[in-house]
């Protein structure tokens, strides 16, 4: 597609780049290609481009040669607001001398990546799959309506055992679809409003719940979810002889404000997620030291929104091959 092509100003890709998928609730569109300004993130436009299977990635390969890592996870592995080449992925694959695919999506939450891993990447025979997990974002596995999509779901039963909700097959309507989202909606705002937690009016990302101690146990069940659906990602690769790494980033609350309050603790998620992982004896990388280090008032590592910026995902990708070397796994 030309320079020529059509220029979109969006918050994000959730919309544009998206549609209904029966397995996942919503994946990319194929051989999309638009120039996209991310509002509040760059001043220029970007270059998205889909490749032939919706994914922000080189042409499919079908030949393997050598290593293959794999990289799952939300916007920051799909790459928001920067060019296709500025993404962790790209500089990842420079490092590691070895083919790296990206297979990020926005609003992409774990219960998901964990489906794309059961479904997905046996047909990508990979060494080592990557699953970039923006620590605040875990609580997408509670969230059952993304930007007008509805999505298949974990929850857990009487006894705790992990059971899949899949979707109606009226999902592919869009109109049932936002009925089926707006009794969604209706029945996590009820869940909220009866733990005394009110993120629909007057949201203020600097006293987001999941950072206040006094609201630890709200997240109690969603954390004893990720544990759950941690193991049965853990249980696949060792079953397909595949590593699995986790790599964490620092969040727009760590780099951009200190607590206001000892009761207030912006490395909470990050301390709960990490729990979990050691628990489940699953390799993670946190950069969060290493960005907040790096991170300079005139040379920052992220937007202001958050977003990982050319910056951060040059460093993401040095601790994560930083990481992999130290394991032996790209030998």
């Amino acid at each position: 597609m030309s320079n020529s092509a059509k220029k979109l100003t969006i918050r994000s890709g959730d919309v544009v780049f998206y549609q209904y998928d029966p397995l996942l609730g919503f994946w990319g569109v194929p051989n999309m290609e638009r120039n996209v300004s991310f509002i509040g993130m760059n001043e220029g436009y970007v270059r998205v481009h889909h490749n032939e299977e919706g994914n922000r990635d080189k042409p499919i390969r079908n030949e393997k040669s050598g290593k293959t890592v794999l990289c799952l996870g939300g916007s920051h592995t799909w790459g928001a607001g920067v060019e296709q080449d500025r993404r962790y992925t790209e500089y990842l694959e420079e490092q590691c001398r070895c083919q790296v695919l990206n297979l990020g999506h926005c609003s992409l939450g774990l219960d998901q990546i964990c489906l794309v891993i059961l479904n997905k990447v046996d047909a990508y025979k990979p060494d080592v799959i990557v699953v970039e997990q923006y620590p605040w974002a875990i609580h997408r596995v509670l969230n059952t309506y993304v930007n007008g999509y509805t999505r298949p779901y974990f929850r857990l039963d009487e006894t705790g055992a992990l059971k899949l909700q899949k979707m109606s097959p009226l999902s592919r309507f869009k109109i049932f679809r936002r009925m089926i989202g707006s009794f969604y909606t209706f029945r996590k705002e009820l869940r909220e409003f009866k733990a005394g937690i009110e993120l629909g009016h007057g949201y203020d990302p600097w006293s987001d719940p999941i950072f206040l101690y006094w609201k630890i146990p709200y997240y109690d069940y969603m954390y004893n979810l990720v544990d759950r659906i941690l193991t049965v990602m853990q249980d696949f690769c060792r079953q397909k002889g595949i590593h699995l790494l986790f790599g964490l980033e620092a969040i727009m609350q760590q780099i951009h404000r200190k607590s206001p309050s000892a009761l207030v603790d912006y490395e909470l998620p990050h301390k709960r997620l990490k729990a979990l992982l050691e628990k489940n004896r699953i390799a993670y990388v946190d950069a969060s030291s290493t960005m907040l280090a790096e991170n300079r008032a005139d040379d920052p590592v992220v937007f202001a929104d958050g977003h990982m910026n050319d910056k951060g995902h040059r460093l993401f990708a040095e601790e994560l091959h930083k990481d992999m070397v130290k394991r032996g796994w790209l030998n």
